[in-house]
């Protein structure tokens, strides 16, 4: 799981990376940076990485010295106006800086400092381990993922209903690094994602499509667990430009499940140990989506918004499977209640290019077998 840190552990591991390679170059050309003024020509990036980890607004001002601008000033603002701004120490020359407005964050990789960004954001990572980030959807919902971290190619990991990114993927992380760079991401109504207002296909993969376009990381190989596998093969699909390659783990191209028995689960008890007791079979999804509140131990998401998902799910969803052009590889669990050996095997005949690994597990495979499926996935990561 990712390591607890405070503002002031992250407020020292991002003064802690910077340095001259990732300063301004234009600031660089008017004052050369040194060790004693460190945040010189770091605003625009760490005002980045700092809404990368805690959200909130990006803030741009004017810097004027001596009647004349000498440039911009980016900080952070969160809600209720708290103002986080590390690098305001640097103006020691009797600069001023303009209230400033919000700017919207461009989509995609930036055009400018891309490379000092990722080089800042590495450096934290290697401070502080792992790095949950947030970031914020068009119609103003938060979108929580973590960042493993590391030089490597990047992978998209989507979890299934119940789960959460940090905790579903930490192993796999482990298990391909440094190789390749893990971001798991916690889907709509999951981990500490908000709820959305729907659970439709498109919203899902809208999700997917804007975490990647914001980290600028396409194209990306995506891998996806049950629900996560459909949104994976679905992104791939319909953006083929954001997908290099895609593992699908234990769905199938028609779906048909039904998780209204959750609705049976008591919604909190006294210890997180009655939860889990109240809930039977269900135990071990739940382990990572269970929370403490004012009234008793209860999941993480809404019962409700898990039913109605599983709802927009189902369906017959062989065009985007047969749309996809990317190379696949599909893991079944020979004992899985949710994708039949048949329908497995049918997903490989109707399209070209799709591996099919069958483990001895159950419905999630990397739990029940874990060595074989982080070896099927190494083997045709090694090949794409």
């Amino acid at each position: 799981m990712t390591t607890p840190w405070t503002l002031a552990d992250l407020e020292a591991a991002i003064r802690a990376g910077w340095s001259a390679e990732t300063c301004e170059p234009s600031d660089i050309s008017r004052i050369p940076w040194t060790a004693e003024n460190p945040a010189w020509g770091h605003c625009d990036i760490t005002a980045l990485v700092v809404q990368d980890l805690v959200g909130g607004d990006l803030m741009l001002g004017e810097v004027f010295h001596e009647g004349r601008q000498e440039g911009y000033h980016w900080w952070n603002l969160m809600p209720g106006g708290i103002r986080i701004d590390l690098t305001r120490e640097q103006f020691r020359r009797g600069e001023t800086v303009t209230p400033g407005r919000i700017v919207k964050r461009p989509a995609g990789r930036l055009r400018r400092r891309w490379e000092e960004y990722q080089l800042l954001r590495q450096r934290v990572i290697d401070k502080l381990g792992p790095l949950p980030g947030a970031m914020v959807t068009r119609d103003g919902r938060r979108l929580a993922y973590t960042d493993f971290g590391g030089p490597g190619a990047p992978l998209l990991a989507l979890h299934g209903h119940f789960d959460e990114g940090a905790g579903a993927f930490e192993r796999l992380a482990r298990e391909l690094g440094p190789a390749w760079r893990v971001i798991a991401l916690d889907q709509r109504g999951h981990g500490r994602s908000d709820r959305a207002a729907e659970y439709t296909r498109d919203g899902y993969v809208a999700d997917a499509e804007a975490l990647l376009e914001q980290l600028g990381l396409g194209p990306a190989v995506v891998l996806g667990h049950s629900l996560g596998g459909v949104n994976a093969y679905q992104l791939a699909a319909r953006r083929p430009d954001l997908v290099r390659a895609v593992v699908v783990e234990d769905i199938g191209a028609v779906v048909d499940g039904d998780l209204s028995y959750t609705r049976e689960w008591p919604r909190r008890a006294e210890t997180r140990a009655g939860f889990l007791a109240g809930v039977g079979s269900a135990a071990p999804y739940l382990e990572r989506s269970l929370q403490e509140y004012p009234d008793g131990w209860g999941t993480v998401f809404e019962v409700e918004d898990m039913v109605e998902s599983q709802r927009r799910l189902n369906g017959d969803h062989w065009d985007d499977w047969l749309e996809v052009r990317q190379p696949t590889l599909l893991v079944r669990g020979d004992r899985s209640g949710v994708l039949s050996a048949e329908h497995a095997r049918e997903m490989t005949v109707r399209r070209a290019g799709v591996r099919l690994v069958e483990l001895p597990a159950g419905h999630a495979v990397r739990v029940g077998d874990p060595e074989g499926f982080f070896a099927a996935v190494r083997g045709f990561l090694a090949r794409v």
